[in-house]
Order: C-alpha cells, then structure tokens, then sequence
C-alpha cells in the first residue's frame, strides 16, 4: 500500500503547468479601471509588440509599428505602475515594469518556439488575436491624447 501510495504520489504532477490564454479572455473577466489589470495588459501588450518587432527585422515598417506601440505600452506600464505603488521610485516602476514585461516576452518566446516546428509560423491564432486586441487599445489610447 506504501508503495503504491509512493508511486501515485512521485507521478502526479505537483505543480500544474499554467499556460497563457487569449488577452481577450483574460480581459473578458477583470475590471477594466483596476490598474493592477492595466498594468498586466500594458505589460502584454508591451510584450507581444516588442517580440513582433524582433521577429520582423527584415520588414521595416512591421518593426517600426511593433517598436513603436510595444514602447508606448511600456510608457503605460511604467505610469500605471508608479499609481499602483506611488512611493517607490519612477526609477524602481520602471525597472519592474520592464521586468514584467520581459518574462511575459519570454513566456511568448517559449510558445512561439513550440509552435514554429509544428506549423511553420511563430504566432498561434491566439497570439494574433493578442496583436489584434493590443492594436485596438492602441488606436484608442492614441486617438485620446
């Protein structure tokens, strides 16, 4: 009975493994004016853009427009992080806010490398929707200013 309890235990996972899901979905059940919500779809948003931009290089305007937006939700980040911990440091939000917004580049990189074998593009359907989503809070957030 020890034994069998053993194995039971060594062959169940201990830590599920969490994968992202759609932005669109995520946003779907958060509220929208919370800046911790703000913060994290700014920091996606970020994300995504900068890795369209490393993956479009050798397309000019691709990179531009990636660059561009992924630099202006890096702004959002930073700014909606300095109202969520108004006494840290602009230079400490800042440096979270990039930190954020590299491990979830990073978590975008590990399923585009898993998915560029299987069906010769890097961005699932998701991701394209992710792009999509971020494309029209940009719109917004620009056509605002």
């Amino acid at each position: 009975m020890k034994k069998l309890l053993l194995i039971t235990f060594l062959t169940t996972p201990l830590f599920a493994e969490v994968k992202m899901i759609p932005l669109s979905d995520y946003m779907k059940d958060q509220n929208m004016s919370d800046p911790s919500v703000l913060f994290y779809v700014s920091a996606r948003c970020g994300a995504i853009n900068f890795n369209m931009a490393d993956l479009s290089e050798n397309r000019k305007e691709l990179y531009e427009r990636g660059s561009k937006v992924g630099e202006t939700f890096s702004q959002m980040a930073v700014a909606v992080r300095q109202t969520i911990q108004p006494n840290d440091s602009p230079e400490e939000n800042q440096r979270i806010a990039v930190e954020s917004i590299s491990s979830i580049a990073n978590e975008y990189v590990k399923i585009m490398n898993e998915n560029y074998p299987k069906t010769g593009s890097y961005f699932t359907d998701w991701m394209i929707e992710d792009l999509s989503t971020c494309s029209a809070l940009y719109n917004q957030a620009t056509a605002e200013e």
